[in-house]
């Protein structure tokens, strides 16, 4: 199992935002963060429900690229 900096190096580069991760595993988004940061330790139940639910929607946002792509709509869109 990952640790909780892996963890956040996980999400950020996934492009997931904290806040969307936290209402699919329910928890505070202070938690999340207080977690990632080593200030708190989750138990291992815990643990493992937010990377389960990371991996969930790592894969999800995979699948709907892989969608985006073959319509042929752009899968990164600047907010400049």
């Amino acid at each position: 199992m990952i640790d909780a900096a892996t963890l956040k190096t996980k999400r950020a580069g996934a492009g997931i935002a904290g806040k969307i991760l936290c209402k699919k595993c329910g928890i505070a988004r202070s938690r999340l963060s207080d977690i990632e940061r080593g200030y708190v330790t989750s138990s291992p139940e815990e643990f493992g429900r937010i990377a389960k639910a990371l991996d969930e929607l790592i894969e999800a946002k995979s699948l709907i690229d892989h969608v985006a792509v073959s319509v042929g709509w752009p899968i990164r869109v600047r907010h400049d």
